[in-house]
């Protein structure tokens, strides 16, 4: 299955962001937990230079929590700043806020505010992430000149936080990569072929998450992934007149199983 997952709205995306950058001094670059190299924009670097940065491994709670612990020391090695983080409990939340402020100390002795940005491609929590740092109570701010019409900075003290527009790149060389994206909801369900899409996911949880599907389906491993999508139809129900599986109806059940947290905690990707 081809991915074709770069809209026209990208090229925007990134001109608003170059024009955004300059006004920012510290970046939270957002990525899904359960896919934290692939799941990041491969062009943010040269965009953001030597800009300071912290990246939130988001979702955490969705994410196999050993698998997650490799990817912190992962990117420690590579001398990033690293968090794990739950943006919809937020979990981790007083850690994130001190290193804004240690971050912020010598910025805030040279200007009134520190403005930062939320950064990640589309659907990684970005909007979530901002709403815990602004205890979604504080009062907006009025538009900053560079900022795209409609962009609005929110307050919170010394600090002005912006969540950018979220960002993907123009090809993907990696065809599995771009399916586990779409996984986890990168890129938008109507450019995808739900059946081929849950036959990949059914794949890899035979390889790697096997013990999922006897828990989670009652199914033994070892079918090939039409058979068990053909038996999970079965028996959810998923059934046409004349007791034909429905094989979108049941390929859209096991998706939402996975996104919604209804399979356990897995991660698509090691270091």
């Amino acid at each position: 299955m081809e991915i074709q997952w770069y809209p026209g709205h990208m090229a925007k995306a990134k001109r608003e962001l170059r024009e955004i950058l300059p006004l920012l001094d510290l970046i939270i670059e957002v990525t899904d937990a359960r896919l934290p190299y692939s799941g990041r924009n491969p062009e943010l670097p040269a965009l953001l230079g030597k800009k300071p940065r912290i990246l939130l491994l988001n979702k955490a709670d969705l994410a196999d929590p050993d698998v997650t612990a490799t990817w912190i020391k992962y990117y420690q090695n590579l001398g990033e700043k690293v968090l794990e983080f739950n943006a919809q409990r937020g979990e981790n939340l007083s850690l994130l806020e001190e290193f804004i402020k240690r971050e912020g100390e010598r910025i805030l002795k040279q200007k009134p505010t520190l403005r930062l940005g939320v950064a990640g491609v589309p659907n990684c929590g970005k909007s979530s992430v901002l709403n815990r740092l602004v205890r979604r109570s504080a009062a907006r701010v009025g538009e900053k000149p560079g900022v795209t019409r409609g962009r609005q900075w929110v307050k919170r003290g010394r600090w002005e936080i912006l969540d950018t527009p979220g960002l993907l790149w123009p090809k993907i060389e990696n065809q599995e990569q771009g399916l586990k994206m779409a996984l986890i909801g990168l890129i938008k369900p109507d450019l995808l072929n739900m059946e081929e899409l849950v036959l990949f996911l059914l794949q890899w949880l035979q390889e790697d998450y096997s013990a999922v599907l006897r828990e989670a389906y009652a199914l033994t491993p070892g079918d090939d992934p039409l058979a068990l999508l053909m038996a999970i139809g079965q028996n959810r129900g998923c059934l046409r007149k004349g007791g034909e599986v429905d094989l979108l109806r049941t390929a859209n059940l096991v998706w939402n199983d996975f996104r919604a947290g209804r399979l356990g905690r897995l991660s698509l990707e090691r270091p």
